[in-house]
């Protein structure tokens, strides 16, 4: 056996033990509904105290084990410095956290590692559906230890999918859909609809917009594995681990029915978001500039960080406002940012603890009265 293939057997014997510790973590949450915190992220999706928890132990367990690997996660702060390594791991805590919510079986814990922007190992394990899927690059797709296979399915007529019903009704569609099988309700975890797909239980599942690394890896390893294709809905093949940890959409199902629904679905237009990647200018590498000693004609924008416990992650008021901590004052954006991402960084575990950047336009002089224009 060549070392790295010795090397991911022993990463995959590592991320079955820590996916099943994951979901009795999590499942331990269920017991007492009174401890499950809730709080929402920037972008509107929940997080709760069980997401933290099992970030904390993924991410204590699987860096311990290969601290040469990078790390990149749904529950922490994205750091592209620390996951552009060789071999990166990529976690999904609890992906269907609205599903584990409402006690509703359909969530898993995904683990995953990505080589050179290949998904080359995964673990699935869904606790409440007893179902541990696994797989890795050359070795094979199993679901609790048995081999598994995607479905031999050829016709877009009749064919079992995993996909949003709006999407499929929709009129604006140049040529309409033929008659499905939709997976009523469907599954929360995305990973879990490309396990199913892996299984055969279904034959297809198609996501119309932006998913996340963490939320296809996993389950990527696993249905090519099986013998099936995952790209995007035009065709093309997923990259892992860019300067967007994203893919523009998702399109699963075995080698036959594949091309068919690529044709279909490739006249829609959805960005890719390595295109927001390119809208970032690059910093410019410069000496910093203290506030008290900035030159005359240099022009300071007054930037603050500052931040603490929120009583609402929704909203913005401090439990307490004399425990905030000032992190400093800064003459530029730039500095201001790398600031407010180092104290962002060290309270990723605490979703109500958050760091904020103050630009200040106007100053007042509470001797004169007189207001100053920044």
């Amino acid at each position: 056996m060549r070392a790295a293939d010795r090397t991911l057997s022993e990463d995959m014997k590592i991320l079955r033990e820590v996916a099943q510790e994951a979901g009795k973590l999590a499942l331990s949450f269920m017991l007492d509904d009174s401890a499950v915190k809730t709080w929402r992220k920037s972008g509107g999706s929940p997080v709760t105290a069980a997401d933290i928890a099992v970030n904390r132990l993924c991410s204590d367990r699987l860096t311990r084990f290969r601290r040469e690997y990078g790390w990149l996660s749904e529950e922490t702060l994205d750091n592209p410095d620390a996951r552009m390594k060789e071999r990166c791991w990529v976690v999904d805590p609890i992906d269907g956290t609205r599903a584990f919510m409402r006690n509703d079986p359909y969530w898993c814990v995904g683990l995953s590692i990505v080589e050179e922007g290949e998904a080359v190992g995964g673990v699935i394990y869904a606790p409440q559906l007893d179902q541990l899927y696994e797989a890795r690059r050359g070795g094979g797709a199993f679901l609790n230890g048995q081999s598994i296979r995607v479905s031999e399915c050829r016709s877009e007529q009749g064919c079992r999918m995993i996909a949003a019903k709006e999407m499929i009704r929709h009129k604006g569609w140049n040529e309409p859909w033929p008659e499905l099988t939709l997976a009523q309700p469907k599954p929360n975890a995305t990973l879990l609809r490309l396990a199913f797909v892996a299984s055969g239980a279904w034959d297809a599942t198609i996501a119309m917009g932006n998913k996340s690394d963490w939320d296809l890896a996993a389950g990527t390893v696993l249905v090519e594995e099986a013998g099936g294709v995952v790209t995007t809905h035009k065709g093309e093949k997923l990259v892992f681990n860019r300067d967007v940890p994203a893919q523009r959409s998702v399109i699963a199902s075995g080698n036959a029915l594949h091309p068919l629904l690529v044709r279909r679905s490739e006249i829609v237009d959805i960005p890719d978001p390595q295109e927001r990647a390119a809208e970032i200018a690059p910093a410019q590498i410069t000496e910093p500039v203290k506030m008290g000693e900035a030159t005359r004609d240099t022009k300071q924008l007054l930037h603050i960080v500052f931040g603490g416990e929120l009583k609402d992650v929704a909203e913005v008021e401090f439990e307490d406002l004399s425990k905030v901590d000032f992190v400093g004052a800064f003459p530029n954006y730039k500095e201001a940012y790398d600031a407010w991402k180092n104290a962002a960084h060290r309270t990723v575990d605490n979703a109500e603890v958050r760091y904020f950047i103050l630009h200040a336009h106007k100053l007042l002089d509470p001797e004169t009265g007189d207001h100053h224009h920044v």
